[in-house]
Order: C-alpha cells, then sequence, then structure tokens
C-alpha cells in the first residue's frame, strides 16, 4: 500500500481490523503482522505514515475483546513487540499502557527488552515537552513509575530498569 493510500483509508482499514476482533480476537494476530511485513517500508516514510501504522495496531492491541489478550501478544510475538515499541511512531500513551501490562507481569528480561526498544525507537525525542505530541524516554518512565506508587506493584528489578 502506498502511504498516501494508508492515510486516506485508515478509518476503514481500522473498521476491517475492528470487525475481524470482534469476529475472533486471537486469529485477527495473523492479519495484523501480516498487515505489518506488507507495509515495512512505510515504518520510516513520515511521521504521520507511522503514526496511522501505530494507530491501527494500538486499535487492535486495545479493543474491547483483546484487552485480555494485550500481555500474551506481545510477550509471545517478538515481531509485533519490536515494531510496536521500537519502530513505528507510537502513540505515547499507547506506549505507556501496553508497557505497564508487559511490566505488571514481572519478567524482567521482557520488560528489559520493551525499554530498549523504546529508548531506540527513532520517532522518540529526549527533547521533547510532557505536553508535546512526540515522547521522551523520561516521560514514559516517570508516567509508568508514577502509576507503580499509585497501584501498579512492579518488581524492585523492573523499577530499577525504569530508572536507568
Amino acid at each position: 500500500m502506498t502511504p498516501e493510500f494508508l492515510i486516506e483509508n485508515e478509518k476503514q482499514i481500522g473498521l476491517e481490523i475492528d470487525a475481524l476482533t470482534a469476529e475472533n480476537p486471537v486469529g485477527t494476530q495473523d492479519y495484523v503482522v501480516n498487515f505489518l511485513r506488507e507495509n515495512e517500508e512505510n515504518f520510516a516514510h513520515s511521521r504521520a505514515v507511522s503514526a496511522c501504522l501505530a494507530r491501527l495496531v494500538s486499535r487492535w492491541l486495545m479493543h474491547r475483546k483483546n484487552k485480555d489478550n494485550l500481555v500474551r501478544i506481545l510477550s509471545e510475538n517478538g515481531y509485533l513487540r519490536r515494531v510496536y515499541f521500537g519502530e513505528l511512531n507510537t502513540y505515547k500513551y499507547s506506549i505507556i499502557f501496553a508497557a505497564k501490562r508487559v511490566m505488571r507481569k514481572g519478567d524482567v528480561k521482557l520488560s528489559g527488552e520493551i525499554i530498549e526498544l523504546i529508548k531506540n525507537n527513532p520517532y522518540r525525542d529526549d527533547t521533547a515537552e510532557d505536553y508535546s505530541d512526540r515522547f521522551s524516554w523520561r516521560f514514559i518512565a516517570k508516567k509508568i513509575l508514577d502509576s507503580q506508587e499509585e497501584y501498579l506493584k512492579l518488581s524492585d528489578d523492573i523499577i530499577a530498569l525504569l530508572r536507568e
């Protein structure tokens, strides 16, 4: 698909993903992964196209029928994890939501991998202000750690990774 097609048809593609997810939440994973693989050349085309692809993945991951599968999917699918956290211009609050859920699982190795992916994301901007549409590692870590104090209850090892 061309970058222009993706931008112009994001709503329709999202509706297709929603319909597939409502019908078969687990089975839609293959569709989403194949969709991403077919559009890899567009990841770095522009911030807007990358954000469009990230919104489509977020829409699927956070679909009401899929939220319970989010941690399993991200834990088991290295490609999806790498793309979502490390290559796409994913909305900062979507990153925070997904990362918190995975980190709550307590897997230090997986949490460390996600942190490294976020830190090396080409769309990360460490000069971004907290209110900006761009994200910095400092902002992501702060929001996750703030949740820890309220309700998240992360392991000491994961807290140490976030503070590095």
